[in-house]
């Protein structure tokens, strides 16, 4: 267009202010989204990880949303050619992975991770395409946020290892002495403290502000209190990187500076090393642990080292991989180990080798970008602020090595941006002109905004009364809980009104009816997300009441409610055919609550149905066919009692048939657990004692011999000896000595 018809054009036009608002928007949204996930717990039933995860779909959710209606405002595609060159490693890499995972038969599973994997893809795609260095250094201080508070409430809970009310919460000592502040796990607090140390250091750099040379102390501090073995040696190795990148690239002149600063981070590098060997050996548990998965690990690549077997697949495989010393270790049976304990291994079993290479593709290309503008940018902030989210990356890749923190949102969601932004400071500032629009149908535009207000509304009131219902499973009377309370519902108020807020104002001033329409379809996914928290809440705490034997009815109503809500988390299925296990009502009734659709059904036949399902889904879930066992096991027994009751022969053989069905499912069943965990002695037990019903006294000390010997592929002492020494073993083999000499004397009469 000539500069004369512009000048025509921008007259007869007005400009749309909602552009230059959306852009001032998505780095704020996106840094409120990370302070958020870093900060937020929520305590029912202590799963505050999961509250971390709906932060972080609704947060993407928004900002997604708004991105399309900038884009669209604009008219511009936001793959440009330079953009796409930036991208282009990590399209391919996702491209490989979807193609992965469709392909894999399971995919009920795996439906959150690869959820997930879009909505971090999506993050670090925003940031890359429309983020300038200001943008950055609006996003780094929301970080510096997250950062001061965790790392004071660190050193509160610090404070309560010798005092124990400075730390008032209800999950105080919940990991002993080691802190987690408010990251529900010392490992994902231990991750958070190393990739931000090396941004505070950058900007300290910077700023010389010292302030932050205090907060990364008190960083430190907590590091040495979270007795993190992997974040200790991801603490060093970064260190060593950031000071090579500072005294290579900033200090080229000063050569007595560059040996000091070299001579530091070595001595960094040699304390993270002992401080690993002190916590390694405080507990070795968790180093054989690792070694025994990474084996498997490896085991489950040679059987697909092409293709890969998806996103989110580990933990339906796993499981036919695991080895038996893993139960010993864990010392439980029914913990479900989800990830490779690491991240590259684990790439190399969801991906195949194409996918672990380009995986390691990405990581390269994005060290290698930094390195390049780190040299030729003019630009100080730049610069700086390269070296510390490099430096952050490269920590966060280190202690993946031996570690899952990066599958859980605090921290996946952190490294999803610190990509984008090395991203986006590579690529450099873009100018963006003023958008004028002609003339546009007024009484549409006024229509669908309407109409998206009231939606959008709506919404928010009917989200805030789910949002109220789950609040009240976790009414306490503790001031710690009350507090926590109040916080909870300050940080739902701000949430919710801070969307509608920054929703109205986009609406209020954007001048493209298709903007309307978009901010009211992001409603659609949050209302899938705010569903599946809600979900969870209820599960957890139905999960509680179980464990204390507490109002099962209203447990199983909260159950089905939890799978209504999310039908994807088959564990929900799980409990609930676990309690109705334990209630086994066997009247025959309609009973919605229940689970029931359109025909009466009772206890027995739910359960089943619902393991069925389970199975169906992940069919290598070992404690899903040792409850079977159990179920048909306790059926039998009824059975059995009811033919000794029987009015007449034709009830007792029914009885007797019945009983004799159930029994054999049960075994079957069982030694079918068996193939997965072969070291529960309860499995041997129930086998055993069944044989003893029949009065097969042969088989019944078999399954007690096969126990006590051990698995084929367990060598070490330490775990073989529980095999022979296990009282519940002897006071079963007590059992059958007294039943044999019972029936023998018998028999000789």
């Amino acid at each position: 267009m000539s500069a004369k018809k512009l000048r025509t054009y921008k007259q007869t036009s007005a400009p749309d202010e909602s552009v230059s608002l959306l852009r001032k928007l998505l780095p704020h949204v996106t840094g409120c989204m990370c302070l958020l996930v870093s900060v937020a717990i929520l305590t029912i039933s202590y799963d505050s990880a999961y509250a971390k995860l709906t932060l972080c779909q609704i947060g993407v959710t928004v900002l997604a949303g708004l991105w399309a209606a900038l884009k669209i405002s604009e008219r511009k595609n936001p793959f440009t050619k330079q953009n796409m060159l930036l991208l282009a490693p990590f399209f391919i890499y996702g491209a490989w992975q979807i193609l992965s995972w469709s392909l894999f038969p399971y995919k009920w599973e795996t439906t959150d991770e690869f959820i997930r994997f879009l909505l971090y893809g999506t993050v670090t795609a925003l940031i890359t395409c429309e983020f300038s260095v200001k943008d950055v250094r609006i996003l780094i201080k929301y970080i510096i946020v997250a950062a001061l508070i965790s790392f004071l409430y660190g050193v509160v809970q610090i404070v309560a290892i010798w005092i124990p009310s400075a730390d008032i919460m209800e999950w105080h000592g919940f990991f002993d002495k080691r802190v987690f502040s408010t990251h529900a796990n010392p490992n994902f607090f231990g991750d958070f403290i190393v990739f931000t140390s090396f941004i505070l250091a950058a900007v300290y750099l910077k700023t010389k502000k010292k302030f932050y040379l205090s907060l990364l102390g008190a960083g430190i501090l907590c590091l040495i209190f979270s007795e993190t073995k992997g974040a200790w040696l991801a603490f060093g190795a970064a260190a060593v990187f950031f000071a090579a990148g500072y005294t290579n690239l900033f200090l080229e002149k000063s050569r007595r500076l560059i040996a000091k600063i070299n001579v530091c981070a070595l001595a960094v590098l040699a304390v993270a090393v002992v401080f690993t060997g002190i916590y390694a050996a405080k507990r070795f548990q968790s180093v054989s642990f690792r070694l025994h998965t990474w084996t498997a690990s490896f085991e489950m690549v040679k059987d697909s080292p092409i293709l890969g077997t998806g996103i989110g697949s580990f933990k339906v495989v796993y499981p036919s991989y695991r080895h038996p010393q893993i139960f010993y270790i864990e010392n439980s049976h029914n913990t479900e180990t989800q990830h490779a304990e690491n991240e590259f291994l684990e790439q190399w079993v969801i991906g195949g080798t194409i996918g672990l290479a380009l995986s390691l593709w990405i990581f390269i290309f994005l060290f290698r970008s930094a390195y390049k503008t780190i040299r030729q940018s003019k630009d100080v902030s730049t610069r700086f602020y390269l070296l510390g989210f490099s430096s952050a990356v490269f920590g966060i890749l280190v202690h993946s090595i031996v570690d899952v923190s990066l599958h859980f949102v605090s921290s996946g969601l952190l490294l999803a941006v610190f990509t984008g932004s090395i991203l986006a400071l590579c690529r450099g500032d873009q100018t963006h002109a003023e958008v004028f629009y002609p003339s546009y149908n007024k009484p549409l535009l006024y229509a669908l905004k309407i109409i998206s207000a009231a939606l959008l509304l709506a919404a928010a009131v009917w989200f805030t009364v789910s949002f109220y219902e789950i609040m009240r499973l976790g009414v306490s009377r503790s001031f710690g809980q009350i507090l926590m309370t109040i916080c909870t519902w300050g940080g739902w108020i701000l949430c919710a009104g801070g969307i509608l807020y920054i929703y109205g104002c986009v609406l209020a001033k954007t001048r493209r009816p298709s903007v309307p329409v978009i901010l009211a379809v992001t409603v659609l996914p949050i209302f899938f997300f705010v569903n599946w928290f809600v979900a969870n809440c209820y599960y957890n705490v139905s999960v509680a009441s179980v464990l204390r034997l507490q109002m099962p009815e209203m447990a199983l109503k909260m159950f089905t409610k939890a799978i209504e809500l999310n039908p994807f988390q088959i564990e929900y299925r799980h409990y609930r055919a676990n309690t109705f296990s334990r209630t086994l009502d066997l009247g025959t009734m309609l009973i919605k609550e229940r689970g029931d659709k359109d025909k009466p059904s009772n206890d027995y036949e739910r359960a089943i149905n619902d393991y069925k399902i389970v199975l169906e889904r992940v069919p290598n879930h070992v404690t899903v066919y040792q409850d079977i066992g159990r179920l048909y096991y306790s059926m039998g027994q009824r059975y059995v009692l009811r033919s000794q009751q029987a009015q007449n022969q034709d009830e007792f053989i029914q009885f007797q048939q019945l009983a004799t069905e159930n029994m054999n499912q049960a075994r079957h069943a069982l030694e079918h657990s068996l193939l997965l965990d072969p070291t529960n002695e309860d499995t041997y037990i129930l086998l055993s004692s069944m044989a003893l019903m029949k009065r097969d006294f042969q088989t019944a000390q078999y399954w007690l011999d096969e126990y006590r010997r051990g698995p084929a592929h367990v060598t070490e002492e330490e775990f073989l000896s529980r095999h022979k020494q296990n009282e519940k073993i002897e006071s079963m083999q007590h059992n059958i000595n007294n039943l044999l000499a019972t029936y023998q004397n018998a028999s000789s009469k």
